[in-house]
């Protein structure tokens, strides 16, 4: 029999001889009598299917399970495979329950490795809202070419029509630069709205930003951190608006500044699944202008009062068909989650989503880096699948996070694995170049 070097097999055997249920066994079957198939005694030694037989009592036990899974050669495998390596050698009662809780509290294991598990947390819709441009959410498209001088949209969206505008800004900007354009774009239209749904982006997180929006009596609110789920309708309009910007300037990508007027009438203008209608009658109570040429008296102007009548109809049907789609939306997704609810006390690990940073030669390794962080303390419950953390007093990441960026603590006594230094408020790697050899200039 091959065993580790750490286990002493003749201390193994002294508690063998020293175990009553072990040697009742071999008692009855050197008397001749009938054991439970598989036993067998050779030199001496009780056997079951050729595995040492050892009291499940042993001091050993917890030694043999972090030698044939924590060390080298088990590899952080799973019960089945531990199991198995286990039964080359050895057998005892309760084994593979054993092996499976050292397995669900090992550290490593809760913080190096893949959940296989649906994702936690039940969807949880936004509020139906009640009036249009009250509510709006906000994001930005980076990453674009230079075009007319500018590379970044800013996406303005309204929660309840679905209506958007497309801002076109140039890097680098601050918070009075998009704070200009948002007035200058949206809010001369459509007045101050009552809230603003956003990520947790550097420019949302500005003193002049959060003062120009609490004297407004705008209340703005964020994502958790690593959800951007929580603003999936900016989200989604971003990929929209991207696929038609790629549609009409794949060939000549410098170019779509000229497009972005035209995608945010076609996208406003376009019939909505979700509304049963497009965001631009919703808006203005009419149909969407046509491109075609009517002929003089085919159409006739209704009265004030039933346009606005029939306005405040059609919100109305517009709230049913959010309701209803909401409701649809939900029961698919919850299909594919999980309830998962912590308590408060309790440790949890937390998930970092790796940053790429693929210009800069020294950056974290994605393959090879811890997947979970922790375990660390919940202080409160905020909502019904969100949790507040008690990080590091030197942690620079927002202690907020969605219950499926979470994982139960198994077992005890486990380390702290520290946040990277690294990381920045808006969950990002921050690069600093050691020295500035040479600088050049773009013509753009």
């Amino acid at each position: 029999m091959t065993i580790p070097r750490s286990l002493e097999i003749q201390d193994i055997y002294e508690e063998i001889d020293q175990c009553d249920q072990i040697q009742e066994v071999i008692s009855r079957i050197s008397a001749g009598e009938e054991v439970k198939s598989g036993y067998q005694l050779i030199e001496g030694r009780l056997l079951y299917k050729k595995r040492l037989v050892i009291p499940n009592t042993s001091r050993f036990i917890p030694l043999i399970l972090k030698e044939y899974h924590d060390g080298m050669l088990g590899g952080h495998a799973g019960v089945l495979r531990t199991v198995k390596r286990i039964q080359e050698n050895f057998h005892w009662s309760g084994m593979r329950e054993m092996v499976q809780k050292h397995v669900a509290e090992c550290q490593v294991c809760q913080t190096s490795k893949h959940s296989t598990l649906s994702p936690a947390g039940l969807l949880q819709p936004l509020p139906i809202l009640e009036r249009i441009w009250e509510d709006i959410s906000m994001d930005y498209i980076e990453g674009l070419p230079n075009s007319q001088g500018m590379n970044v949209i800013f996406v303005v969206v309204d929660r309840l029509s679905k209506y958007a505008h497309f801002l076109s800004l140039h890097h680098p900007f601050n918070a009075m630069d998009v704070a200009q354009n948002f007035t200058k774009e949206v809010v001369r239209l459509h007045g101050f709205p009552r809230s603003i749904v956003s990520d947790r982006d550097k420019i949302f997180h500005s003193n002049f930003w959060r003062e120009l929006f609490k004297l407004a009596g705008t209340q703005l609110k964020f994502s958790t951190a690593y959800h951007p789920q929580t603003d999936g309708q900016t989200e989604v309009l971003n990929r929209c608006l991207e696929t038609y910007l790629w549609c009409f300037t794949s060939a000549h990508p410098r170019h779509w500044h000229k497009f972005l007027s035209w995608a945010e009438l076609g996208y406003n203008t376009s019939y909505h699944t979700a509304v049963k209608t497009s965001p631009f009658q919703i808006v203005y109570g009419r149909e969407p202008p046509s491109f075609l040429q009517f002929e003089k008296g085919a159409t006739q102007n209704g009265e004030l009062e039933a346009m606005l009548q029939e306005r405040d109809q059609m919100i109305n049907e517009v709230k049913e068909h959010l309701s209803r789609a909401q409701s649809i939306m939900k029961d698919n997704a919850d299909k594919h989650r999980r309830e998962v609810n912590f308590e408060v006390g309790s440790l949890v690990f937390f998930k970092l989503r790796p940053y790429r940073q693929t210009s800069i030669t020294k950056r974290l390794c994605q393959k090879l880096s811890t997947r979970f962080y922790g375990p660390f303390k919940i202080l409160e419950r905020i909502g019904k699948v969100a949790y507040r953390l008690k990080l590091p007093d030197d942690s620079k990441i927002h202690p907020v996070f969605h219950v499926s960026q979470l994982k139960q603590v198994l077992g005890k006594d486990h380390v702290v694995s520290p946040l990277s230094q690294a990381l920045s408020p808006v969950d990002e790697l921050v690069v600093e170049p050691d020295q500035i050899l040479e600088t050049r200039y773009s013509e753009d």
